[in-house]
């Protein structure tokens, strides 16, 4: 019996690190997807929030106004009752109590649908036109780069369309990190920033400490050589002015102190919510796998009856 217990703690604990290096491995693998993901959907939570509190100031300027002609209304219709305290309770006196309210809450949800719907179709216009325009200013380019490949000789046009294809390289990998909202990489810059706590003891709070913080000159710096490389009047690739505005945009992120805390906020909390995903990921799998270990076990067990001891030594010492 102590021979069998030895035999299946080993394979369980072989098939538990069996599981954890598999979904570590996946993990890793994607890393970087899942930072897109997590980072994209900040981004997005965050411009929805934005974009509900513009829709709520319109709303309440909305309201206020549509208070202050209901009560003009009211005013009205009170001195035009012909003198006297109008009567209460009779058959004619009119509308019921809480009609009114009820009317004007109904009001104000449809006020509220049609300035929603108005605002989608407003960002939707608006990203279709820049769309339009960048589709338009690339095509435009294109067109000059092939007159000018037509003025050269065959060893020019070699030279001019391989730099247009690093050019396009370098274009779309900004473009890319652009829309992914992944400012650091627009730059072409690893960020390797850590923060630690901050931790709390008693009355006292220690922390947040942050290490490996790139520093804004190295930023303005790399934002310098690249801006060169990218610049239309030099770039070669149709999409250049496109990816030019987004390196701008990037580095101006990066560069004001405000509006890069308020970014590195968002890296760290997409960072610590993968990395409670992948944990979570990892105990959930090496839970399933216990569990199907130990039900296999005991249907083995219950299938072959007695010979479940032997058999399962013999396995185990012919296992490698």
């Amino acid at each position: 019996m102590t021979v069998m217990r030895r035999l299946r703690h080993r394979k369980v604990l072989i098939f538990a690190l069996l599981a954890i290096l598999c979904i570590s491995s996946m993990c890793l693998a994607d890393e970087d997807s899942m930072d897109d993901d997590f980072l994209a959907e900040i981004l997005a939570e965050e411009a929805r929030h934005e974009e509900e509190a513009a829709l709520m100031e319109a709303e309440a300027r909305e309201y206020e106004a549509m208070k202050a002609r209901q009560y003009s209304g009211n005013a009205g219709n009170t001195n035009n009752m012909g003198g006297g305290k109008p009567k209460m309770g009779g058959a004619g006196s009119g509308m019921p109590k809480g009609a009114g309210s009820g009317s004007f809450n109904k009001l104000e949800e449809e006020l509220k649908k049609k300035e929603a719907e108005k605002a989608s179709l407003q960002a939707a216009k608006e990203e279709e036109e820049q769309e339009q325009e960048a589709e338009r200013i690339r095509l435009k380019r294109e067109a000059a780069f092939e007159a000018d490949l037509k003025k050269m000789n065959e060893e020019q046009k070699k030279k001019a369309q391989q730099q247009k294809k690093k050019d396009a390289k370098i274009v779309n990998r900004i473009l890319k990190a652009s829309k992914s909202g992944k400012h650091y990489a627009v730059l072409g810059i690893r960020n390797f920033e850590v923060q630690i706590g901050p931790y709390y003891m008693f009355n006292f709070s220690i922390g947040p400490l942050v290490l490996f913080r790139v520093k804004t000159k190295a930023i303005k710096r790399v934002y310098r050589n690249l801006a060169r490389t990218v610049h239309p009047d030099k770039n070669k690739d149709g999409r250049a002015e496109e990816a030019f505005h987004a390196l701008e945009q990037s580095a101006a992120i990066l560069t004001d102190e405000k509006q890069r805390q308020d970014y590195d906020k968002k890296i760290i909390s997409a960072r610590r919510r993968r990395n409670k995903y992948a944990v979570d990921s990892v105990m959930r799998v090496s839970h399933t796998c216990w569990s199907q270990t130990a039900s296999t076990l005991k249907m083995t067990k219950k299938v072959l009856g007695p010979f479940s001891t032997p058999i399962l030594v013999v396995g185990a010492l012919i296992m490698p």
